[in-house]
């Protein structure tokens, strides 16, 4: 029998319970590890990395040495915890479990995980929090991205060529993330430059118009030099 932490001394009525909780606990952290995994996947950018993964694993690996060393000292060994056993224990069980468990939950990722294709260059996925909150679209067709409250407000054109709009759970700070070509106008607004058709008025109140719709929204004094000088260069180079 698999006898870990220096049990194989341990002698007690319930010795195979009571050892039987190190994989039971271990299995709980692992869920508890797995949602929380999940919102933070939810709540970014629907993206998960190489330095998502080593970090998620290594976080597993502290939880769960913690857990089972509380276990260890209270349950199995009835004696009190001391911060010299506890570094020995978690070290000890870093290096037994990242070795077993890492090939493991790697494994497990390219089986059960949805593999994502790079997008092409010019597009870009817009996700919200919420699961169904993605959008993908062409860079060309992005016109502007409006904050609201706890919401954002995206405005582009659709397949068939006519303005649509879609209303995610998100920061606007997070779509500038996502979307990093397009410039702020305003405190509440995002602007794709490659849409605007007209700026009008001064830097104490400006509108921007677009080359597509009837939508208008307003240009502030902070952003106005930046947006027209960027605006100014693309007419030029055209």
């Amino acid at each position: 029998m698999l006898q870990p932490f220096d049990t194989s001394q341990f002698q007690d009525d319930n010795k195979v319970l009571l050892l039987s909780g190190y994989g039971i606990l271990t299995l709980v952290v692992y869920v508890l590890h797995s949602v929380c995994e999940n919102i933070w996947y939810y709540r970014r950018t629907k993206v998960w990395t190489v330095g998502y993964e080593i970090i998620s694993t290594i976080l597993f690996c502290v939880f769960t040495g913690t857990v089972l060393y509380v276990y260890n000292r209270f349950v199995v060994n009835d004696i009190g915890l001391t911060l010299a056993t506890y570094w020995r224990f978690l070290s000890v069980t870093i290096l037994c479990m990242t070795p077993v468990f890492s090939p493991v939950m790697l494994y497990l990722r390219q089986k059960l995980g949805e593999r994502i294709v790079p997008p092409a260059q010019n597009l870009f996925r817009l996700a919200g929090e919420n699961k169904n909150e993605i959008l993908d679209i062409d860079k060309g067709h992005l016109i502007f991205v409006r904050a609201v409250e706890n919401y954002v407000e995206i405005c582009y054109l659709n397949n068939e060529g006519k303005v649509a709009s879609k209303t995610f759970r998100q920061t606007l700070s997070n779509i500038w993330e996502q979307v990093p070509f397009v410039e702020k106008c305003h405190r509440s607004y995002l602007v794709n430059i490659n849409m605007i058709r007209r700026i009008e008025g001064n830097s104490q109140g400006a509108v921007l118009s677009f080359v597509v719709g009837e939508k208008e929204i307003p240009l502030s004094k902070t952003y106005y030099k930046n947006v027209k000088g960027k605006n100014d260069l693309r007419i030029a180079l055209v």
